[in-house]
C-alpha cells in the first residue's frame, strides 16, 4: 500500500522544483569569522604601526612583527592541519593576555588613551578568535575527530596535536 502524500501547505504538490543549494564553503563559520578578525587584527596592528611607530621608534619592530604573525597564523588556519590550529589557539590566547596586560600597565603608568583602546580591541579580537578557534566545526575541520569512536576532542599526546589522543576511547591517530 503506497504511504499518503504529506500534507505540509509549505511544500510544492509536486515536490521541488529547484535542485538543492550547492555548498560555498568547505571552510565552517567560525573558522571563517577566526580569519576575518585575525586579517582585522593585522590591519589594526599596520594602523598602529602608521600611528604610533613614527614617533616612538623603539615600538616599530614589534608592531610590524606581531602584523606579519597575526596575518600568517590567520591565514594559515584555512589549511586542514592539527599543529597549525594548535599554533593559532596558544598565538591568540597569548597575545590577548599580553595586550591586556600592557593595557593595565598603560592605564597605571597614565599612559595616552589611544594605548588602553589598542590594549583592549587587541585583547578583544584576540580572544574572540581563541574562542571561535575552540569550536566543535573547527576542531572536526582541522582533524581533530577520532576515526575510531567520531569523538570530536581537542587533546594532543603532544603539544601541537601531532599526535593525538582520544579522550572517549583512548585511540591515538
Amino acid at each position: 500500500m503506497p504511504e499518503p502524500p504529506e500534507s505540509n501547505p509549505f511544500t510544492s504538490p509536486h515536490g521541488d522544483d529547484q535542485p538543492s543549494s550547492p555548498e560555498l564553503s568547505s571552510i565552517p563559520a567560525p573558522l571563517a569569522v577566526a580569519v576575518l578578525l585575525g586579517l582585522l587584527l593585522t590591519a589594526w596592528q599596520i594602523g598602529e604601526f602608521f600611528v604610533i611607530g613614527y614617533t616612538d621608534t623603539s615600538q616599530q619592530f614589534s608592531l610590524l612583527m606581531g602584523a606579519a604573525f597575526s596575518c600568517l597564523i590567520s591565514l594559515g588556519l584555512i589549511a586542514r592541519s592539527s599543529p597549525t590550529w594548535a599554533v593559532a589557539r596558544f598565538y591568540f590566547l597569548f597575545h590577548g593576555m599580553m595586550a591586556i596586560g600592557f593595557c593595565v600597565m598603560a592605564f597605571v603608568f597614565l599612559k595616552p588613551p589611544l594605548a588602553i583602546v589598542s590594549g583592549l580591541v587587541q585583547a578583544g579580537l584576540c580572544l574572540a578568535i581563541f574562542s571561535s578557534l575552540g569550536r566543535e566545526s573547527v576542531r572536526k575541520f582541522h582533524r581533530l575527530q577520532c576515526p575510531h569512536c567520531d569523538h570530536v576532542n581537542s587533546g594532543g599526546d603532544d603539544l601541537l596535536c601531532f599526535q593525538r589522543r582520544c579522550t572517549r576511547c583512548g585511540f591515538r591517530w
